[in-house]
């Protein structure tokens, strides 16, 4: 249920009194993780559904990611403002934690989990849909233009929507494989939903979204060959479908009636204004000639002045330029071996007629993921607080299916009582980092001493910038 809330009620109610998009967002986002590291120090069961599944793992990837914590925890005692280092690490433990408590709920019963997933994707493209078409039919029918934030509200940047989407929008054909004998009428509106949030990628203009989803398909069919076509192609269809549907509603229809409905509406370059990415990318490499070892620090990038975003837009020169050239090439290693594992049991699986999951699911979060990394090396994907529940959620998710049939390997009393420890000086350190910067949001934004954020970005908050 914590899961469920921000993925179905984020983008589409504000859930607080936080006058931001996004702040609104971080706060859920720090309520759920708390939610599930207390349930972990309470609930034993919970703890040994982690530390079986934490066990399943090689003893190679165990030890880097030691060793990338390690490095992480000596970046942050180095850097310029420890507290702010701490707070970014600490919310990565964070969903470390939440990553692999969503997969040994995995381990115990895929179909269960694959249903509410599923469901909730849905049924969050559903309301979000809904909300943005009739923002999209009041203003055709009273002949007036869409302004910002319409029909993306909900999100203070329409590239944080992007963000969102691009973790389901791959999976929205997948009921239509796995459930066929659904009914005709249900399985009809599920096809009207999917071509809904299709369409939306579409009206956004995000050509990176768009670009990525494709490559992600491209990699998916060279990778799955035969096995990946079904999903291919209704996926392809699917896109297809909205980018007409897009090209009608949005361009078409309202030039032969002299609609002026999408005439306010601004391109990428106003709505999803950026810096030109190679100048930031420019500073981030800087940082990393200038310290490579161990980098300026977690979140650091928005420290130094001279950067007008509090992140590179770039997933890879962004942990490299704040975590160190040795802790990026450990974490590539853990993605590349991840999928290249992913890919090798699906075939050994698949061979020997023992696949306890849904090929189409197996070559769905494949894509999944694929568009994810991809988009995030010109997006922040890793920085936004919606798109980082999700990525927790999706790497969760296969890591369960993927250590379903391993046998676990109970935890020792030590190991319990290390990552209770773990967990809970994760709690503290999260609640009592975060703090400084929350109570004054919550209090009055014009308490914010705006002078001393140097950048107005997202990268924590809204107010992207550290004081200094």
């Amino acid at each position: 249920m914590a899961l469920i809330i921000p993925i179905i009620l984020q983008p589409n109610y504000i859930l607080s009194n936080i006058p931001s998009f996004y702040d609104d967002k971080r706060l859920v986002e720090l309520l759920t993780i708390n939610v599930f590291l207390i349930t972990f120090i309470l609930n034993k069961s919970t703890r040994e559904g982690f530390c079986n599944t934490f066990q399943t793992l090689s003893n190679k990837t165990k030890s880097n990611l030691l060793l990338i914590l390690s490095f992480i925890l000596l970046s942050s005692f180095l850097s310029k403002n420890q507290n702010i280092s701490y707070l970014q690490l600490s919310l990565y433990l964070g969903l470390f934690f939440l990553c692999f408590n969503i997969a040994s709920l995995t381990r115990l019963n895929i179909n269960l989990i694959q249903i509410i997933f599923l469901t909730t994707f849905f049924t969050s493209s559903l309301l979000y849909s809904t909300n943005s078409f009739t923002v999209y039919l009041a203003s055709f029918i009273e002949n007036i233009p869409m302004k910002w934030p319409e029909p993306f509200n909900g999100f203070s940047n329409i590239r944080f929507f992007n963000q969102y989407q691009i973790w389901s929008i791959s999976l929205l054909s997948l009921p239509l494989l796995l459930y066929p004998k659904l009914d005709k009428r249900l399985l009809l509106f599920l096809k009207i939903i999917a071509i809904g949030w299709a369409t939306l990628i579409f009206a956004s203009d995000s050509r990176g979204a768009i670009g990525s989803v494709f490559i992600a398909m491209l990699l998916t069919l060279c990778v799955f060959k035969n096995h990946a076509t079904p999903l291919l192609k209704l996926n392809s269809l699917i896109l297809l479908t909205g980018a007409i549907a897009y090209l009608l509603l949005f361009k078409l229809i309202p030039f032969l009636l002299s609609n002026h409905v999408t005439m306010g509406w601004e391109s990428i370059e106003q709505l999803g204004h950026t810096s030109d990415r190679i100048t930031l990318w420019q500073f981030a490499i800087q940082y990393i000639i200038d310290n490579p070892w161990l980098g300026v620090g977690p979140m650091h990038y928005a420290y130094y002045f001279g950067p007008s975003h509090a992140h590179p837009h770039n997933s890879l020169l962004q942990w490299a330029c704040e975590m160190g050239i040795p802790s990026t090439l450990l974490v590539l290693s853990l993605i590349f071996s991840g999928l290249y594992n992913w890919v090798k049991k699906f075939y050994r699986l698949t061979n020997s007629n023992s696949l306890y999951a849904p090929s189409h699911l197996w070559i769905g979060l494949f894509c999944t993921l694929c568009s994810g990394l991809i988009y995030s090396l010109v997006s922040g994907v890793i920085v936004m607080p919606l798109s980082q529940i999700m990525m927790a959620l999706i790497i969760g998710w296969m890591l369960g299916i993927y250590f379903h049939d391993q046998e676990s390997k109970p935890a020792s009393q030590l190991q319990h009582i290390g990552f209770m420890l773990l967990a809970g000086a994760t709690l503290i350190t999260l609640t009592y980092t975060v703090l400084p910067s929350l109570l004054p949001r919550l209090n009055s934004y014009a308490d914010l001493p705006y002078q001393d954020y140097p950048i107005i970005a997202p990268r924590f908050w809204q107010i992207g910038g550290i004081p200094h």
